[in-house]
């Protein structure tokens, strides 16, 4: 893995794992783990040439993220955060068909109908924060741009759509685009963490703007880099890009 990969998960990781009272403060940096293991999951699958399973991550990186920054910016949501959480929760052990199991469960079913269906009349298949997609990037401060550039393209990947097999009215498997979808998955996943650890750092005053400062001169590094690499692909085989 690479130098500026390792230093990102360090610091989330020091962060996350920094004790606290504050349960708001708390739920955020638990929030900053999940985000760092998706992180460390993207950066693994992308050093091994699998870009189709680094841009379905990064989906769940700008979900984890965006529902971060939301989370840091509004101690007045915890509440809706965490009874999100619990209404998932409930109803995860409400889909159970193993028979030992349901059995098991029933009692717990039984005493909690009220509180799933008040939850549920709450949410419904809502997020936590109320808010769609383009709303919630808004929110956490990304670019206007990142939906339909960066985003849009992760979807289609993690949901399986025709997009990632077609191209001019042809269905192929496209193993050399699929392949350099690393090097953009990757250089993202950099930019949102650097983005959240700068948002945290400054919504909660965690003192580390040096670290900040020389992580985003890498990073920007590495765009420049990568933005080369991407043209010697295009020159060189116009199936390797996507």
């Amino acid at each position: 893995m690479d130098d500026t990969s390792v230093r990102i998960l360090d610091l989330s990781r020091q962060l996350a794992e920094a004790p606290t009272t504050d349960a708001h403060r708390g739920a955020v940096l638990a929030q900053l783990a999940f985000a760092n293991q998706i992180f460390e999951g993207i950066s693994a699958v992308c050093e091994k040439g699998n870009g189709l399973s680094g841009e379905t991550l990064l989906r769940t990186l700008f979900e984890a993220v965006s529902s971060a920054i939301i989370l840091a910016k509004h101690p007045e949501k915890l509440g809706d955060f965490i009874e999100h959480g619990r209404m998932t929760e409930l109803r995860m052990i409400r889909v159970i068909e193993s028979p030992p199991l349901k059995e098991r469960l029933e009692p717990s079913i039984k005493a909690t109908e009220a509180e799933f269906q008040r939850l549920w009349a709450k949410f419904n298949e809502n997020r936590w924060h109320g808010l769609g997609t383009k709303a919630s990037f808004a929110q956490a401060e990304f670019e206007s741009s990142i939906y339909d550039r960066y985003y849009r393209r992760a979807s289609a990947i993690a949901h399986g759509q025709p997009y990632v097999t077609c191209r001019q009215g042809q269905v192929r498997a496209r193993p050399a685009a699929w392949k350099n979808l690393g090097l953009a998955a990757r250089n993202m996943a950099m930019l949102m963490m650097v983005m959240l650890l700068s948002i945290l750092n400054r919504e909660f005053k965690l003192g580390v703007d040096d670290n900040l400062a020389r992580l985003r001169q890498d990073v920007d590094a590495r765009l420049q880099q990568h933005m080369g690499e991407i043209l010697k692909l295009a020159d060189a085989n116009k199936d390797a890009t996507v």
